[in-house]
């Protein structure tokens, strides 16, 4: 164990903003959980730098796994390269934030990670294979500065990529990052190398602990809710992470004389232990089933292999199913050498037996914790949970041990029927907790005065370093660039030849001259089966042969395209007569037509409706939500007119993307105006508002029936229009999916109390009504 005594003592209100030189505009405010297995971002913007709210990535998940990867000429961030790990152990970087430290440390950790990346004996990553080399190493640092350059642009967006494009540039964004509080200068030197690479100003960057990430994100959560002549709330934060824990304790009190309620902070304890998470139950739990399985006659199972990487990917399901069930199987096909089948059983019972000493460490890092702040445990007003091991019962039970005071009325079957004490808490998210606080540090809110001062860190690379590390960044930057557009041509092409093949095989074939254009067709699809796999392919090649094939086909089947030129014209032509009935409607309705009836491509028309869509996310950003509605209705308009038309399965696909977020975003808004509405004009009149959010989710599952957040949402309308029972439904269907979503868990919590509310009432009137 680690013990970081905080000394640091409320310095300034949690309002206080950060200075800001006007000289330099900073428009949006980000926050980080640098985590070793799934980081996540936050952010708010500059006009409501209060609204902070999680940024979700590229393929639309709140947590982005902590991984870099190389694959040929590009190079892959996030769940991209995740998925790359069992396909290409070697060239997937993960659990980097865990090698930054010393070289003992880093070296320590790789080998308790089971990495399979390679990793040099004086503490470089690789080598790799990249862009025609197969010789390349990169310090830590370098893989850092691409991941943490590609989480900041799920909040700013692709801008960050295009700086610094001068050496004056202003940043535009200012970033705050929550690590663990062991971390030391080994670790923040290694960080401050990493933004140094991507130029970035190190006055706009922060490095926070996850202590104080966490009391942040509560004083934030919290600042308007202290009870009548609450002076003084002292709360524990036990944050159980991936990699490691840590146990802190924070004193909370209003702010004397402050115009709103404000909270003060002032640190009380830290300590960590580096090697306690989930990674060690379920490294624990591994190497149970490893010895009772070798003892049957199996091979052994190395960790720092792909089979040890299966074993461990299924064993954390298997724990979080754990939290739920009373047992589980975990099952791998083709595990062994000879593709014979693993299958085990695992009771509750059996998993908090086999991590009993990683519980006893968890009971001794929070003892520390409070021996550290001078507090007893009967002190503390509230324990607060978070992190990846925050639902274990075996967990909470221990805490609720530790922090005693029992409610009868919340016990729960899977303690055995012991109940939880009521000062173990879960009002923060236990994924984006760190995250948010990080995001209201970067925003100003800086109750606790910073650990460590980024802006004066050294860093780990002397300028020869820096000057080659940026180099190397450079180049890696543009052939995974150049690779990402030959790519995307390549793409085309394929598209092409199949939609030609699919005209071929229609009603006017004829039309196409087929004697003619099917050789060619068969031609360039013989070269692009060639191409496609050859490495010496350039953009201009795939370029290239899309044009000619283009202009042979348009030359030798020019009937066939005048007739879908004119087909075209007539469907414009009927499109803009309905368009025409429509409004004539609504003019004799007295009703405001909102419509652009403008004649466009399918290309301007799908870029209309996501620029309407990234209007009404600004506009929502900014608090205006009528006009948020509107703008994403205009959407939706744009992306009808798309459907009537020609579309191809691939464009289709898009369209169906962009209708996806246009829904969720819409019934997000629609909750809460309905929500407002209620405040101001009662239920009655909200309940149209609802119904609107309920449509809207209804809108987003036809398009993916399995969307957690349209599932979570609709619940949301449905408690609020009183159907409760199918609220819970949709929860439950949901949780199948995501059983660890802190929102559908928290909704599932609210509305099993209203069921139980409801059905006392129920027995209550029925018992007056038959004596």
């Amino acid at each position: 164990l680690k013990p970081v005594r905080a000394v640091v003592r409320s310095v300034a209100s949690l309002l206080d903003m950060a200075e800001v030189d006007p000289a330099v505009p900073v428009t949006t405010f980000v926050g980080i959980d640098l985590s070793v297995a799934n980081t996540v971002v936050s952010c708010s913007s500059a006009e409501e730098p209060t609204a902070v709210t999680v940024a979700v990535n590229d393929v639309s998940n709140r947590a982005t796994p902590a991984a870099v990867g190389f694959d040929g000429k590009l190079r892959l961030v996030g769940d991209p390269a995740d998925a790359k790990v069992t396909q290409l152990p070697k060239q997937v970087v993960t659990g980097l934030p865990a090698v930054l430290g010393t070289l003992d440390a880093a070296k320590a950790n790789y080998s308790r990670l089971g990495c399979l990346w390679n990793f040099t004996d004086d503490g470089q990553i690789g080598p790799m294979s990249f862009g025609g080399r197969d010789d390349l190493c990169m310090k830590p640092s370098s893989c850092l500065a691409a991941m943490v350059q590609k989480l900041v642009s799920f909040a700013v967006g692709e801008s960050v990529y295009s700086f610094p494009a001068a050496a004056d540039a202003l940043q535009p964004f200012e970033v705050a990052a929550g690590v663990p509080d062991a971390w030391g200068e080994a670790e923040l030197s290694s960080l401050r190398a990493a933004t140094d690479i991507l130029g970035w100003k190190p006055e706009r960057v922060h490095v926070i602990p996850y202590s104080a990430a966490l009391a942040t994100a509560y004083a934030q959560r919290w600042a308007q809710k202290l009870g009548d002549g609450e002076t003084r709330r002292v709360v524990a934060f036990v944050d159980i992470g991936y990699s490691q824990s840590t146990v802190s304790l924070a004193a909370f009190s209003p702010k004397e004389g402050a115009e709103t309620p404000e909270l003060t902070i002032e640190a009380l304890s830290s300590v960590s232990a580096p090697k306690l998470g989930v990674q060690s139950l379920c490294a624990a739990l591994a190497q149970h089933i490893d010895k009772n399985l070798q003892a049957k006659g199996n091979e052994p199972i190395a960790m720092a292999s792909k089979r040890g990487v299966r074993l461990m990917t299924a064993l954390q399901k298997a724990v979080k199913e754990l939290s739920m069930l009373p047992d589980t199987t975990v099952a791998l096909e083709c595990f062994y050498a000879d593709e014979g089948d693993l299958k085990v059983d695992v009771s509750r019972a059996q998993f908090e037996d086999i991590v009993q000493p990683q519980l006893q460490e968890l009971a001794e890092l929070v003892k520390k914790a409070l021996s550290e702040a001078g507090v007893a445990a009967e002190d503390v007003h509230s324990a607060e949970l978070v992190g990846g091991g925050m639902r274990i019962p075996r967990v909470q039970a221990l805490l609720s041990q530790l922090f005693p005071e029992l409610e009868p009325a919340e016990a729960e079957p899977e303690n055995g029927g012991k109940a939880l004490s009521k000062r173990l808490r879960f009002s923060l998210d236990g994924a984006s907790a760190v995250a948010s606080g990080a995001a209201h540090f970067a925003a100003g809110r800086r109750a606790l005065a910073a650990k460590w001062d980024f802006s004066s860190q050294k860093s780990c690379l002397d300028d020869a370093a820096l000057a080659s590390c940026r180099e190397l960044e450079e180049w890696m930057s543009k052939t995974n660039g150049e690779e990402v557009k030959r790519l995307d041509k390549c793409n085309e092409l394929e598209s092409f030849i199949y939609e030609a093949r699919s005209w071929l095989s229609g009603p006017d074939r004829a039309l196409l001259k087929p004697d003619t254009t099917e050789p060619l067709l068969e031609e360039a699809s013989r070269w692009f089966e060639d191409a496609q796999y050859d490495d010496s392919s350039t953009f201009a090649m795939f370029e290239e042969k899309l044009d000619t094939l283009k202009k042979q086909l348009e030359e030798h089947g020019s009937e066939f395209f005048e007739k879908r030129r004119k087909e075209k014209e007539e469907k414009e032509k009927f499109l803009d007569a309905e368009a025409e009935k429509e409004r004539q409607r609504r003019h004799e309705a007295g009703m405001d037509a909102d419509k652009d009836d403008r004649k466009m491509a399918k290309s301007d028309r799908l870029k209309m409706a996501t620029k309407n869509k990234e209007e009404g996310n600004t506009v929502f950003k900014a608090g205006n939500l009528e006009d948020a509605a509107a703008r994403y209705q205009r959407a939706l308009q744009h992306i009808n007119k798309f459907y009537m038309l020609d579309v191809s399965p691939d464009e289709k696909k898009e369209a169906d993307a962009v209708t996806l977020s246009i829904q969720l975003n819409l019934a997000q808004v629609f909750l809460k105006l309905a929500a407002q509405t209620e405040k101001d004009s009662g239920k009655e009149k909200a309940e149209a508002v609802y119904q609107k959010a309920k449509n809207a989710c209804d809108e987003a599952l036809k398009v993916d029936e399995e969307n957690v957040k349209a599932k979570f949402r609709r619940a949301s309308a449905m408690e609020r229009l009183g159907d409760l029972d199918g609220a819970c439904k949709e929860v439950k269907s949901a949780l199948k999916t995501d059983p660890e979503n802190a929102d559908l868990l928290k909704l599932k919590e609210r509305l099993d109390k209203l069921q139980a509310a409801q059905t006392a009432k129920a027995k209550k009137i029925y018992g007056k009504m038959f004596g």
